[in-house]
């Protein structure tokens, strides 16, 4: 920033350049105002006096409505009041400059900020609106005069209504943006958390089961082949009654590594249910997929499992299926869950199919 140029954050936030401030001046008709007119306003018009009346006759008109009592009844009114005196004494004041703009939409942001309905918020300009007139009315009881300052303050009210309610608009969308992007991630965590397992880190049911509906549809589509592979661990319940679960579930947690590990980057692993891992292999045909099964066989039986001291031998039976036509996700699940209990019946620690 350059030196000596005031900051303005909310006018760089929400696009108040100086083309779109001369925009507003120009459609409002303060692009050539006399500045003379401006000074007279504030030295003659909008003394200490004078505000301090406008100001008592604002908030005794605004806690008549109902509405607006509750709003005021949390905020200490006489620190709002001087906050009011304050904004007056820059009432148009270089309202030509970024910093009377920059300024101006603060008030758009603190009212966003504490919930002001926005019918309430415009009605209460309209009422300050009519009360500086009704100032001026008293003061210059010269009718061209007195029209040239109303002129002038209707202008002036005019820019503070339009620079405060589309601040207010911004503010509230994007505080909603907020709210959204917040949501959003809410949802992405909680979607891996329902597509991943917990406590090994594979897919978790739900999710294999939806990938596994999407490639089974891709595969009939393509003709592309599909394979998939039921792993089960072999007397994984005896471990669990000898070594206790939390034993157990480190031992799960290995092996589902070890699954990965052999696994391609682009294949998927799920955890089916207890000590059942779901292979999913696209595009890949029944000579790869079964040295993948044996790969995966290989990682998970050639080293033991180190848990708390112990060496665990650990080994799995796997079933291994083909999508054909007429497939659906089921029956390709069931001819590898049937070719799993294969493995089982013929020693463990195989591949087999149906």
């Amino acid at each position: 920033m350059p030196a000596g140029k005031p900051a303005t954050p909310l006018c760089d936030q929400f696009g108040f350049d100086a083309q779109w401030r001369e925009a507003q001046l120009r459609l409002i008709g303060l692009d050539e105002y006399p500045r003379d007119l401006v000074n007279k306003l504030n030295a003659q018009v909008l003394s200490h006096e004078v505000v301090e009346g406008v100001i008592e006759g604002f908030f005794t008109q605004l806690l008549h409505n109902p509405q607006a009592a509750e709003l005021l009844s949390s905020f200490d009114l006489e620190h709002l009041k001087q906050r009011q005196m304050e904004h007056f004494k820059s009432f148009g004041v270089n309202y030509k400059d970024a910093a009377y703009f920059e300024s101006r939409s603060v008030v758009g942001v603190a009212h966003a900020r504490v919930g002001v309905p926005l019918s309430l918020y415009l009605s209460a300009f309209g009422v300050l609106q009519t009360l500086l007139l009704e100032a001026i009315a008293r003061q210059f009881p010269d009718s061209r005069e007195s029209l040239n300052l109303d002129r002038l303050v209707l202008k002036l009210t005019t820019l503070d209504i339009a620079l405060a309610t589309e601040v207010y608009h911004r503010a509230q969308i994007r505080d909603l943006n907020r709210s959204v992007r917040h949501l959003e991630r809410e949802r992405k965590s909680l979607r891996n958390q329902l597509d991943q397992d917990t406590l090994t880190g594979a897919s978790s049911r739900t999710s294999l089961l939806r990938e596994l509906t999407e490639a089974m549809a891709r595969s009939t589509k393509t003709g592309q082949p599909l394979c998939l592979i039921m792993a089960d661990l072999d007397h994984f319940k005896s471990i669990n009654d000898t070594h206790g679960h939390m034993t157990g579930d480190k031992v799960l947690t290995e092996v589902a590594a070890r699954i990965r590990a052999a696994l391609r980057e682009f294949d998927v692993v799920g955890r089916f249910g207890g000590e059942e891992f779901v292979i999913l292999l696209e595009n890949t045909s029944h000579h790869t997929a079964r040295l993948i099964a044996e790969r995966v066989r290989s990682r998970i039986g050639s080293e033991p499992v180190s848990v708390g001291g112990k060496s665990l031998r650990v080994t799995v039976s796997q079933g291994l299926s083909v999508r054909q036509d007429g497939d659906d996700s089921q029956s390709l699940l069931s001819r590898a869950d049937a070719a799993m209990y294969k493995a089982k019946q013929s020693g463990r620690d195989c591949v087999a199919e149906v």
